[in-house]
Order: C-alpha cells, then sequence, then structure tokens
C-alpha cells in the first residue's frame, strides 16, 4: 500500500468511524455509563474477595487456586482500567482533548497484557483439570509452587508478547466530532488482527471446549463419586456440567464481539467493511461493556460457584 493508497484510507477509515460511533449516541451513553461503574464495583469486591480467600486459606494452595488466583489478580489490576475507560468516552472523545499517540499505544498495551493473560490462564486451567480428571497422578509428583511459577511466568510472558505485536497497529484516530484510539487501516494490522484473533480467541476456544467436553465425559463415565481434585467439591454429573458450560459460554458471549471486529478487520477491506457501518457501532459498543465483564465473570464462575470456597469465605 502505497503512501496515496494509504491516506484515502485513513481518510475513509476516519468518515467510517465517526459515522458509526456517532449513532444512538446519547443511548450509547446511558448503557455504558450505567453498566461500567457497576461492573466496576462488582470486579473489585469479587477478586479482592477472591485472593483474599485463597492467600489466608492454607486448604485453598491448590494447583486449580493458584490458577485462579493468577486470574483474579490479572482481573483485578485490569478493573481500574475502566475508570480510564469511562474517562475516554466521557471526556476525551467529545472535548477533543487530543491524547496522545504514546498514550493510546500504552493504553491498549497494558490493558491487551491484562486481557491476554486471562485467557490464557483460562486455557490453562481447562488443560490442567483435564490432566487432573484423566491423569491425576501426573500432577502430584512435582512441588506446587516451583510448577506454578513455571507456569504464570511463561502465561505472563507470552500475554506481553501478544500485546506487543499490536502497539504498532493501533493510534489515535481523530475525526471532525471524537478523537478514539483504535485500529489503524494497513495491511499489516489486518494481518496482526488476524493471528491474534487465532491465537488470542479460536485456539482458546477450541482448545477449552475440546478439554471440557473430554471432562464431561469423564465425569459422566466414571462410577465414582467421591470428590473431584479438579473442581474442589463433590463429584455431582449435574453441577460439573453446568459449570463446564458456564465457563465456556462465558468467554464467547465476552469475546465474540471484540474478535468479531478482528476478524472482519481481518477478512474485509475498507470498501467492505463501509457496507457493515450500521452494525459496526453496535458491535464496538457491546465490546466495550462484554469485555470488562468478563473481568467481574470470571471468580464468580470458578471461585464463587466452588462449595469448597464458600465454605472458606464462611470462616472468614
Amino acid at each position: 500500500m502505497n503512501n496515496m493508497e494509504e491516506n484515502t484510507g485513513m481518510a475513509l477509515w476516519k468518515t467510517f468511524l465517526d459515522n458509526t460511533m456517532k449513532r444512538d449516541m446519547h443511548t450509547v451513553d446511558i448503557i455504558i455509563g450505567v453498566s461500567l461503574p457497576i461492573i466496576f464495583v462488582v470486579s473489585l469486591i469479587v477478586n479482592t474477595v477472591t485472593c483474599i480467600v485463597i492467600l489466608s486459606d492454607k486448604t485453598m494452595h491448590t494447583i486449580t487456586n493458584y490458577y485462579l488466583l493468577n486470574l483474579a489478580v490479572s482481573d483485578l489490576i485490569a478493573t481500574f482500567g475502566i475508570p480510564v475507560e469511562l474517562y475516554y468516552h466521557f471526556f476525551s472523545w467529545r472535548t477533543y482533548n487530543r491524547s496522545s499517540s504514546i498514550e493510546c499505544k500504552l493504553h491498549y498495551f497494558f490493558v491487551g497484557i491484562l486481557w491476554n493473560n486471562s485467557t490464557l490462564t483460562m486455557t490453562a486451567l481447562a488443560i490442567e483439570r483435564y490432566i487432573a480428571v484423566w491423569h491425576p497422578l501426573a500432577v502430584t509428583s512435582k512441588p506446587i509452587w516451583k510448577r506454578m511459577l513455571k507456569i504464570m511466568t511463561v502465561l505472563w510472558a507470552v500475554a506481553v508478547v501478544e500485546a506487543l505485536s499490536e502497539i504498532a497497529n493501533v493510534d489515535l484516530v481523530t475525526t471532525e466530532n471524537l478523537n478514539t484510539c483504535f485500529t489503524i487501516p494497513t495491511d499489516r494490522a489486518r494481518i496482526v488482527n488476524g493471528i491474534l484473533a487465532l491465537l488470542t480467541f479460536i485456539l482458546p476456544t477450541v482448545v477449552m471446549t475440546a478439554v471440557h467436553l473430554m471432562i464431561v465425559s469423564k465425569v459422566n463415565s466414571s462410577k465414582n463419586r467421591s470428590r473431584d481434585v479438579a473442581f474442589n467439591y463433590p463429584n455431582n454429573r449435574r453441577k460439573v456440567n453446568k459449570l463446564i458450560v458456564a465457563i465456556t459460554l462465558s468467554f464467547l458471549v465476552c469475546w465474540i464481539p471484540f474478535f468479531s471486529i478482528r476478524v472482519l478487520v481481518f477478512t474485509m477491506d475498507l470498501e467492505q467493511l463501509m457496507k457493515l457501518e450500521e452494525y459496526w457501532g453496535i458491535l464496538s459498543n457491546a465490546t466495550i461493556v462484554n469485555s470488562w465483564i468478563s473481568t467481574a465473570i470470571n471468580p464468580i464462575l470458578f471461585s464463587l460457584m466452588s462449595t469448597k470456597f464458600r465454605e472458606a469465605l464462611k470462616v472468614r
């Protein structure tokens, strides 16, 4: 893509974003203004409680719960990005405060690390559960702390690399009506979005779905109703199946809007994207709300649905 094509493409992209993001702006303001503060409070409480319970109760120091702790810490840090999101939405975009390009990239980078780490942790936890159910002896031979420290280090390192790959593809886009930090329309950005959609959504979804199906198969076929190591509560098949469905569906619901945008940017050129103007704003705003919901729903599904967690919480 030469300079003239890039300039033309950027002009089209600005017009497209301007038209889509100003649609039903009043309704969007109400939805975001009400939902994000609620998500912030809920996420702050449930993630803090999860961290306190796991750290303070030695009986909760299990492999599964260390994953939950890593997830809760990541989501707790990410939660403090919600006030920043609210500021960008209600002030920076409307009052023409020209946030620097560096600020835009840093925001994407740090939030990307935390969200990527959450996805990686959920995927690793699914694999860990599979091992615990199908090969329980394989996870009992090594010290838990050393093993988990290595795994968590790898997860955070991969999350950083994934976030770094996106820095060059986002920038401050300034139009007549707003300033927004968004993907810029370049061939490189399309390729990176496609790769990241594969690595951070499609592949984790396939892995989690396959692993959870294998766990359900094992649980349903087992005649042993003793306490299940992977789930920390009695092996009630109905509860296990409901939890597994909830885990997979929550991940899909929270992240489908965000990664739909990635896939569309990767598979369509600007002329094709312009035809989606009517729906792009809805998808973009759903991305904002759903992505932040993921920070609150993870500890609820993984921890608060656990009988052992609730018992430890009562002791507090």
